[in-house]
């Protein structure tokens, strides 16, 4: 008999219980009838239909509909990320070798795409858990990727006990240091995605009338405040963008917020054929005081 994909999830859910804090009281949890998440003071967080659970315990409103991670896990299965996923994948493998059992937390993890194409490269012991802000993007993330830990909850509060994760990921997502160093283990490691000037520059040209824009902050320099064994990969390369990706590239990706339907148009018009990817990929231990 198969089981509803609420009931697997929560399946994992319950034989890792001891991962949970409660987000309002910071008590430990446990799942209870296979439908909640409870904590010592009584809070109680329900599962959706779908098995994941809300531990974000104000509402968050965020630009990221269902919409955009509909475009996202378009663009992502063609394999327009693929280069990227395999050498973190590789550093993750490595990382973790030898271990009985791995936990891999995805801090900003919208769909789930990502996560679930790494988890697939890994040891069955290991267990992968995404969070985000984004309801929609775990919505889509627990009911197309079952057997994993899907949460909505925010980064800077991060559900969870201290000293858990073997391994952070952070994929074009914001980072919370503090957060990320308490939740990992003794010499857990942590990976950051950040993309350079290149990411995408045929779009840029368009949507920003060629302006250069510059970022003051140095990622690998912030990284490496909080980090040790710090590492650094840049990956560039050329994707074919075979028909019908063009549209959920633009209606994925930050760089067309607030840009007029015309100009959307104009892009749509313009028969791009290939798109920049150009990433460094930051990796650390955590820092032993």
């Amino acid at each position: 008999m198969t089981i509803s994909k609420k009931i697997f999830n929560a399946q994992v859910m319950e034989s890792n219980s001891h991962l949970f804090r409660c987000p309002i009281c910071a008590s430990g949890m446990v799942m209870e009838d296979k439908s909640r998440l409870v904590c010592a003071d009584n809070h109680s967080f329900d599962l959706s239909k779908n098995g994941y659970v809300n531990l974000a315990p104000q509402a968050h409103v965020t630009k990221y509909d269902k919409s955009l991670f509909e475009a996202r896990k378009t663009v992502m299965s063609s394999g327009f990320f693929n280069q990227v996923l395999e050498f973190i994948t590789h550093k993750v493998r490595e990382h973790i070798e030898g271990r009985e059992q791995a936990f891999i937390l995805d801090a900003g993890c919208g769909e789930g795409t990502h996560l679930s194409a790494i988890l697939s490269q890994l040891p069955s012991k290991t267990t992968g858990i995404g969070i985000d802000l984004a309801k929609e993007g775990i919505t889509a993330a627990a009911k197309e990727y079952p057997g994993s830990i899907w949460s909505v909850a925010d980064l800077a509060n991060c559900p969870f006990q201290e000293s858990q994760f073997d391994v952070i990921l952070n994929i074009l997502s914001p980072a919370n240091y503090a957060e990320f160093t308490r939740l990992l283990k003794p010499n857990g490691m942590f990976v950051k995605a950040v993309p350079e000037s290149g990411y995408l520059k045929e779009l840029r040209a368009v949507f920003y009338d060629d302006e250069e824009r510059t970022d003051d902050t140095d990622p690998v320099a912030r990284f490496a405040q909080h980090y040790d064994a710090v590492t650094t990969e840049r990956i560039t390369y050329v994707f074919p963008l075979s028909s019908g990706l063009l549209a959920p590239l633009i209606r994925m990706t930050p760089l067309t917020w607030g840009a007029s339907e015309e100009k959307i148009e104009e892009a749509l018009g313009m028969d791009i054929q290939n798109i920049t990817i150009d990433f460094t990929v930051i990796s650390g231990v955590k820092r032993v005081e």
